[in-house]
This record gives C-alpha cells, sequence and structure tokens, in this order.
C-alpha cells in the first residue's frame, strides 16, 4: 500500500518560452491610469452636458413657437343668424 506515496510519472520539463518569460521585468507604461480614468469621465459628463442643453433649447424653441401661434392667431368673429318668429296681435 505504499504505492500512493510515490509518484510514478516525473514532472514534465518547464517550456522554455515560459522560463524565459518569467525572467523578464514589465516595462513602465507611458500613462497615469488615474489621470486617464478622470479625463475619460470628464469626457462623457461634458457629452451628457451637451446632450441635456440641447434638449433643453429645443423644448424652449418649441414651448415659443406655440406661445407666439397661440397669442398671434385672428380673432375669430362668429355671426349666429337666428330666425325670430313674432306673431301679430289682432
Amino acid at each position: 500500500m505504499n504505492h500512493a506515496a510515490t509518484n510514478p510519472d516525473p514532472a514534465p520539463a518547464p517550456d522554455p518560452l515560459a522560463v524565459a518569460l518569467s525572467k523578464l521585468d514589465p516595462s513602465p507604461h507611458g500613462f497615469n491610469r488615474d489621470s486617464l480614468m478622470f479625463a475619460a469621465g470628464q469626457t462623457s459628463k461634458l457629452n451628457a452636458l451637451m446632450f441635456w442643453r440641447v434638449t433643453a433649447a429645443v423644448a424652449i424653441v418649441v414651448a415659443g413657437v406655440f406661445a407666439t401661434l397661440y397669442f398671434t392667431r385672428p380673432t375669430k368673429i362668429v355671426y349666429h343668424e337666428r330666425q325670430v318668429v313674432v306673431e301679430q296681435s289682432k
């Protein structure tokens, strides 16, 4: 029952590419991640803010047009013709 403790297959030899890559140091990057994320958020905020400004401007123009049309419409004079029957007294 000593077979479980021994490993009949030896470990395979490490891949030479993996060994060479493990010895490399990471190169420093040329940007700051925090400043990049801040700039992306700032640009996103400006786009959203521009959308709402344009939406508000369009709503003001539409309201102005409807108000102008409502208050400058010509007044209608409607004549109702009624026939009145008057009986002559004798």
